[in-house]
C-alpha cells in the first residue's frame, strides 16, 4: 500500500502578487494598492499545497534554491501539512519565481524566473519513493527544461507499471510544448490542460475536437479548464459532459488551473465518480479565485463542500 495519497512533481515556484494593478508607474513614482501577497506557486508546488489544506496526505517533488524563497516554500508547505522530504535544495540557480501585477479584472500577466525548476530531475534510483503514492501527478511541462521529454516519460511509464493513478497538467504551451507532451499521453489517466492550452497544442477550439485529439493519442481522461465557461470532461468511458463555472466575483485567476487538478486528485482518492470529482474541482478552483494567491480563500475540505454546495452557477 503506498505511503502517501499523492505525489505532486515537478514546477514549483514563488509568486509574489499585487492588487489591483491599473499601471505600472513611471520610474521614481509610488502607486498605492489595496494587497500584495507571496504564496506558493507552481504546477505541482500549488497542487500539493491546495491538496494538503484539502486535506489528504500528500508528498512535493521539486527543485527549490538554497536561498530565502526556498525556505519559505518548505516552511509554508510543511504547515499545510506537505511531507518535504523529497524536496532537492540547489547553490546552483535561484529558486523559481514570478511576480504577477493583478488588474482588476483578475488576470494574471506574470514575470517569471525559471530558476531552479529548470535543473530539476529524477533519478531512476528515487522512482521508489517518488512514486510511493497511489495519485501520481506531474504538473508544469514546458518550463521544467531537465526533466521534460524522456525523462518526464520513462518516470509516467513506471507510474503506470505499479499500477498508479496518473494525472497531469503542463504550462506555456505551443507547439514545441507539444512534442514533449504527446510522448507521454500513453500513460495519463487524466489529461487536465486549460482549453487554451490545449487548443494552442492541438491547433483546435471545439472541445469536444480536442478531447478527440489527445484521446486518439492515448490519454484516458480529458478534462478541459474553461475559465468563466465552466468545465469540458470527455471520459474514457461513457458520454462527454460540461459543468458551469460557479458565478463568484473572481479577484484573481492565479493557481485555479492547480487548484482544479488538486480538487480532481481529492475526488479520485475519495472514489467519486468524475462528474462529481470535477464538480468538486471547480469549487475549489471558484475559492481560490475569490482570493489573492494560488490558495486564495481555500481554507479546508468541509469549508470548499459548503461552497460546491451553495454557490450559484452560471
Amino acid at each position: 500500500m503506498p505511503r502517501f495519497d499523492v505525489s505532486s512533481i515537478g514546477l514549483c515556484d514563488v509568486d509574489i502578487l499585487g492588487r489591483p494593478i491599473k499601471a505600472i508607474p513611471p520610474e521614481g513614482k509610488l502607486e498605492l494598492i489595496d494587497q500584495i501577497r507571496m504564496t506558493v506557486a507552481g504546477t505541482a508546488g500549488a497542487t500539493a499545497m491546495d491538496c494538503g489544506i484539502l486535506g489528504v496526505s500528500v508528498q512535493g517533488v521539486f527543485t527549490v534554491g538554497k536561498d530565502d524563497m526556498g525556505d519559505y516554500i518548505c516552511s509554508k508547505l510543511t504547515g499545510f501539512g506537505v511531507d518535504c522530504s523529497l524536496i532537492k535544495r540547489t547553490d546552483k540557480a535561484q529558486t523559481s519565481a514570478s511576480i504577477l501585477p493583478i488588474p482588476e479584472s483578475g488576470g494574471r500577466p506574470a514575470l517569471h524566473v525559471m530558476g531552479a525548476s529548470a535543473i530539476f530531475n529524477i533519478d531512476e534510483s528515487e522512482y521508489d519513493k517518488v512514486l510511493d503514492a497511489r495519485i501520481i501527478h506531474v504538473g508544469g511541462t514546458g518550463l521544467l527544461k531537465s526533466f521534460d521529454g524522456q525523462p518526464t516519460v520513462n518516470l509516467l511509464k513506471k507510474a503506470k507499471e505499479l499500477g498508479r493513478t496518473t494525472t497531469y497538467d503542463l504550462i506555456g504551451a505551443s507547439a514545441k510544448t507539444f512534442a514533449l507532451v504527446e510522448p507521454c499521453l500513453p500513460y495519463i489517466d487524466y489529461f487536465i490542460p486549460s482549453i487554451e492550452e490545449a487548443g494552442e497544442m492541438s491547433h483546435l477550439t471545439d472541445p469536444k475536437k480536442i478531447a478527440q485529439f489527445y484521446k486518439k493519442l492515448g490519454a484516458k481522461n480529458i478534462v478541459l479548464t474553461m475559465g468563466g465557461d465552466g468545465v469540458y470532461v470527455s471520459p474514457h468511458s461513457g458520454e462527454d459532459f460540461t459543468l458551469p463555472a460557479y458565478d463568484i466575483q473572481v479577484v484573481d485567476t492565479t493557481g485555479c488551473g492547480d487548484s482544479f487538478s488538486a480538487g480532481m486528485i481529492v475526488g479520485l482518492i475519495k472514489g467519486w465518480d468524475l462528474p462529481q470529482s470535477a464538480r468538486f474541482a471547480s469549487a475549489v478552483a471558484a475559492k481560490v479565485a475569490m482570493g489573492l494567491g494560488s490558495d486564495g480563500k481555500l481554507v479546508s475540505f468541509d469549508d470548499t463542500i459548503h461552497a460546491m454546495n451553495t454557490l450559484p452557477t452560471k
